[in-house]
């Protein structure tokens, strides 16, 4: 059965619902990973420079095109633009670092990561004058750049607010196809979703399941997002799995997914969610799970060069557990 997709309203370019989460996969298992994803049926990988595997991704699409499990066309591949790139004339080398790691000579959509700029020599911000200021306007006029270059099928954004967003639709020629940023039940960001699908923004959401093993957590003000009585209460009701509830609200909204998993038997559970639905009565308990603020955030909840806590010069320790 075809993955259902989601039309990217700029381009009329058809994406994946269901995508494979690669942040934080360890070194050696996302290869694997990503060839047992596409024999699931998986279609669409979300990668990213700054996740340091995209070579290992690269090797399994091309063992899996290589054998005719797949074709280039097939597969919806997604990247994004680390934060040390937003420099205009450097844009374009970002795009290409992930393109040769990945083996590809195009992206099915890139993404500005964060709308943070770093400089050029910094991977991670660890106080304030690593950090500088470059206009989101002309970084992303350079993203428009490789449109029509040819290097990538659409452009977006991913953990941007309503604020960063305006600010990018002012200089904006093509579209803001995508919106990737965390939202799940106990961290819904309604005001956000609504603003994008006003403005024809796909709406891809990360951290469905609450990262619950993710460098952040001893951050984390909520407990586990899959250990609540509600999301088991209906899984038990259902027979499917808290995952598989959380991504089914998700999918229903409708947002993009991206569950991340290195274990074959995961990997499958969650892509196995299109054969039921909530109903209404289950989308109203888990839309009475958001909590205030950044009480139910998983995902960079203290981070300071988002403005979420004062920087500890030269150390991450105080918002990243890595």
């Amino acid at each position: 059965m075809p993955t259902p997709t989601l039309t990217l309203k700029g381009t009329g370019h058809e994406m994946p619902i269901m995508g494979l989460g690669t942040w934080l996969s360890e070194e050696g298992k996302v290869y694997e990973a990503t060839k047992t994803a596409i024999d699931v049926g998986y279609r669409h990988i979300d990668e990213a420079w700054v996740y340091k595997n995209e070579a290992e991704v690269g090797k399994a699409l091309k063992e899996k095109i290589e054998a005719g499990v797949v074709k280039r066309s097939d597969m919806w591949i997604t990247s994004k633009l680390w934060n040390n790139f937003h420099r205009p004339e450097l844009v374009r080398k970002g795009c290409k670092e992930s393109l040769d790691l990945l083996g590809l000579e195009y992206l099915d959509l890139f993404l500005v990561h964060f709308p943070v700029s770093f400089k050029p020599d910094v991977v991670e911000a660890t106080s304030p004058d690593e950090v500088e200021s470059i206009p989101l306007g002309d970084t992303w006029k350079e993203m428009e750049k490789l449109v029509e270059e040819g290097l990538v099928r659409n452009i977006g954004v991913s953990n941007f607010e309503i604020e960063h967003l305006k600010e990018v639709q002012k200089v904006a020629t093509k579209p803001i196809a995508v919106n990737q940023f965390e939202t799940q039940p106990y961290y819904q960001r309604r005001e956000l979703v609504n603003y994008c699908k006003v403005h024809d923004i796909v709406v891809t959401a990360h951290t469905s399941l609450g990262s619950p093993g993710n460098v952040m957590s001893s951050h984390h003000a909520s407990p586990p997002l899959m250990a609540d009585p509600v999301i088991n209460e209906i899984a038990t009701e259902l027979k499917k799995t808290p995952a598989q509830i959380l991504l089914r609200w998700a999918i229903q909204r409708p947002t993009i997914v991206l569950p991340k998993s290195v274990t074959p038997a995961r990997i499958e559970a969650n892509f196995n969610c299109f054969d039921f639905e909530l109903s209404a009565e289950h989308i109203k308990k888990i839309d009475n799970l958001d909590k205030e603020g950044l009480q139910g955030c998983f995902n960079h909840p203290k981070t300071p060069w988002l403005g979420r806590s004062d920087f500890k010069k030269g150390e991450t320790a105080h918002y990243c557990n890595a």
